[in-house]
């Protein structure tokens, strides 16, 4: 349980958190309090890859928020726009020839006959050349469509110039699609296809007001342990109570960012309000987390994975990627899922190559990943690389459990996140309220951290509480830009 749960085994032998490299300065006896009310920014992003990185962990707060990848905005909504390919078929809604519905044992088309075709949209021009589901068969758009209520109809023409074709009935069918190959014209012609445009798809998310406190009182901030906390670069201890819950309030604040940030559902309506509110009567609004981000249609269920499974579903991914630079993706899964992983690569080992084990190089918004990751070169330029992903093997969120293994569902879940850039910005980011990143104040009482307890009447405090009480708030949420390559493969035990 221990390496399921973070680092319960070294903080019972000692609560030394030197073997963390990365906290460097900010555990001594004034604690983080004071370095987060002095350079709340850069210590917000200094604690998401500390938070990120220690008991061998990776978080999305982490993989955003701890390597600079976060956008700052001034309102709590927040939209963006993802351009979606523009061509795309077009679903037959009914199909007639000679004025009649067509019959299983027609012959449509036949020496040239007409075939008129009901669609949504007027997407092709005339003279436009389009294939049928089967690609064996093309017709030829013949002049202009004409609406027939909120319907457009096309005249069809079998192009391949031979009098005993037709188009087989059930390409016809309600439901078929029809795709534009290319057009064709006749000498001195004046008619022409149309283009296809669509416009951007646009998205709307919202950040979280996320809080959380905890108190100390005069005799505990008093306390000394027996166990110490030690500044690996100073190395100063501090055996105090007061700093060790300091350090648990932000460890868990961390940990309910990141979970958040991973299974936050939007709860907005589609006019932006919402029936959710608060103890004042405002409402609360939750922002959609990164699995709600994914694009329904890339999230897929497996049995046994195996490596058509995995390479198909990447393959797919893919597809919705500009340029072959790009098809890097970060699989976060839990301990079981990483061993199905593990068993797949390495029986198609031969055809895969490990590139290397250390993902962290670059600086700014070109840094990348560091820890225990194994990368792999795939087909077609695909780079997959693999990491272990805690909280899908928690025990207090996850409690369905494998039949077989006894292990949770969740642990077999695998998160495919599209790590490339968009625009000059990574796909993923954090998105936080301008100056409500990681807010951090003190109600001070008989004693203020870093202050110590009073002995002046002059001296001003807020409360007349023996302690002092401690606040975090944060606004914050998740944008994945282009929801439709990244994806999911679940477990399916039903």
């Amino acid at each position: 349980m221990a390496n399921m749960y973070g680092m319960q085994n070294s903080f019972l032998n000692g609560l030394q958190l030197y073997r963390t490299k990365y906290f460097h300065g900010l555990v001594d006896e004034n604690m983080l309090s004071q370095a987060l009310m002095t350079k709340p920014h850069e210590v917000s992003t200094v604690l998401s890859y500390i938070f990120g990185t220690m008991d061998e962990q990776s978080s999305v707060d982490f993989l955003t928020g701890g390597l600079g990848r976060t956008l700052t905005i001034e309102n709590r909504e927040f939209e963006w726009s993802v351009m979606v390919e523009a061509d795309k078929a077009i679903t037959i809604k009914d199909a007639k020839w000679q004025g009649s519905t067509i019959s299983s044992t027609d012959v449509p088309g036949i020496n040239g006959t007409p075939i008129q075709v009901w669609v949504s949209e007027k997407a092709f021009g005339p003279g436009a050349i389009l294939e049928f589901d089967d690609k064996e068969f093309q017709a030829r758009v013949m002049g202009e469509p004409y609406q027939d209520g909120h319907d457009w109809v096309y005249s069809l023409q079998v192009a391949d110039g031979q009098s005993g074709s037709y188009i087989p009935p059930s390409l016809l069918a309600d439901g078929k699609q029809l795709s534009r190959v290319g057009s064709a014209y006749e000498e001195g012609s004046y008619e022409a296809d149309i283009i296809s445009y669509q416009t951007p798809v646009k998205l709307r998310n919202h950040l979280t007001t996320m809080r959380l406190k905890y108190d100390i009182t005069g005799s505990a901030a008093a306390s000394v342990m027996v166990i110490q906390m030690r500044d690996p670069k100073t190395k100063k201890s501090s055996y105090y109570w007061s700093d060790y819950q300091e350090w648990l309030a932000l460890r868990q604040w961390y940990r309910t960012v990141d979970y958040q940030l991973v299974y936050s559902r939007y709860n907005a309506r589609p006019d932006g309000t919402t029936p959710l509110k608060g103890t004042s009567g405002r409402p609360v609004y939750m922002g959609a987390g990164l699995l709600q981000q994914i694009s329904p249609s890339n999230k897929r269920t497996y049995t046994v994975l195996t490596d058509d499974i995995l390479e198909d579903f990447l393959f797919d991914l893919s597809y919705n990627i500009r340029g072959m630079n790009e098809r890097r993706f970060v699989a976060l899964t839990g301990e079981m899922g990483m061993k199905e992983l593990d068993r797949v690569l390495k029986a198609k080992a031969s055809g895969y190559t490990v590139v290397d084990t250390k993902f962290v190089t670059g600086s700014g918004q070109n840094l990348t990943l560091g820890g225990q990751f194994t990368t792999w070169n795939m087909l077609n330029g695909v780079t997959l690389t693999l990491k272990h992903f805690p909280l899908y093997d928690s025990l207090y969120h996850n409690r369905k459990l494998h039949p077989t293994s006894g292990k949770p569902v969740e642990s077999y879940r695998m998160t495919f996140i599209d790590m490339g850039m968009r625009d000059g910005m990574s796909n993923i980011v954090k998105v936080v309220r301008k100056g409500r990143e990681m807010s951090m104040w003190s109600v001070a009482g008989a004693v203020a951290p870093g202050q110590g307890f009073s002995n002046k009447v002059s001296t001003v405090r807020s409360s007349g509480y023996d302690g002092y009480v401690v606040h975090f708030l944060g606004e914050m949420g998740i944008m994945l830009k282009d929801p439709t390559t990244s994806g999911e493969l679940i477990l399916d035990v039903d």
